[in-house]
């Protein structure tokens, strides 16, 4: 209950699905949603629990989820062989220490789903979109503003990223938005320590191993590779007409961290340039 209570204390806003040999049980709060919304039955016992299966996940979680809760997935992390070993290591263990470590592995929403064993199907599934969104006002030009944009379907792992100055009404925004309706947006998050620059995002990405080949050394995607200014050599600078859109993309990549799925999605390298319909710089370049 304490490893319990202290991951719960990190995702307050999440049900933590917490592996126990075979099942997944929840407790407390979770427990009476799992009654509510999902139909198991309160178990007996000092705390209040509910469980089922491991086979079970996939169904449960979902079921969550399409509902717009967060869910956590809690697995142990050592086999009660290796709690052994690391006790002995101690000089004076406590009984917190005889238990077998769990660890968060992944944390679920509408606008971060993957496909696998445990997850599901990926026939089951449908296209969801998690959209980052940047926004700079312009002064004259009607009011209106520069946004960038990133945004990820989490299923197949592919990244959107795009930049383009807009009207008060936000009509490109709106039209990009009909044509890859988001189920999760990302835009009030703290600024540099979520929402990171586009340097920040640029630095992180290049001491990763997500793009590094087999000499070690790094390879851009060559689309997110377009985005770069020409005049850093080091590769670390995005090219003014898309800083927006890197900085979004960093605020996806902190959120996606945040769910343990960013070395899954981004080594997969599936970057593509965004281009909004009608956007007005696109026109004045004659495309």
């Amino acid at each position: 209950m304490r490893q319990w209570w202290e991951l719960k204390s990190l995702h307050y806003d999440t049900v933590l699905f917490f592996k126990m040999g075979k099942f997944y049980e929840l407790f407390h709060m979770d427990a009476i949603l799992g009654v509510q919304e999902l139909g198991l039955i309160m178990m007996k016992g000092e705390q209040a629990h509910v469980g089922f299966p491991e086979i079970a996940y996939g169904r449960y979680s979902s079921t969550l989820i399409e509902k717009g809760y967060k869910v956590a997935r809690i697995e142990q992390t050592e086999t009660p062989e290796m709690m052994e070993k690391r006790v002995k290591s101690m000089t004076k263990p406590t009984k917190f220490d005889r238990v077998v470590k769990r660890e968060v592995c992944q944390i679920s929403t509408k606008g971060t789903r993957v496909y696998s064993v445990l997850d599901g199907e990926a026939s089951e599934s449908s296209t969801s979109y998690l959209l980052a969104l940047a926004e700079r006002s312009t002064r004259g030009a009607g009011d209106g503003s520069e946004l960038g944009v990133a945004f990820i379907d989490t299923s197949i792992g592919t990244f959107h990223l795009g930049q383009f100055t807009d009207d008060r009404h936000v009509s490109r925004l709106r039209t990009l938005m009909a044509h890859y309706p988001p189920v999760q947006l990302i835009f009030w998050f703290l600024p540099e320590k979520e929402f990171w620059t586009s340097s920040k995002t640029l630095s992180f990405l290049a001491e990763g191993t997500y793009f590094k080949g087999e000499d070690s050394s790094l390879q851009w995607p060559e689309e997110l590779k377009n985005l770069l200014d020409e005049n850093d050599t080091l590769g670390l600078t995005a090219h003014p007409r898309y800083e927006l859109a890197v900085s979004a993309l960093g605020a996806l990549v902190w959120y996606l961290m945040d769910c343990h799925l960013e070395e899954q999605l981004l080594t997969r390298k599936l970057f593509y340039s965004l281009q909004p319909s009608g956007c007005c710089s696109c026109r004045r370049k004659g495309k």
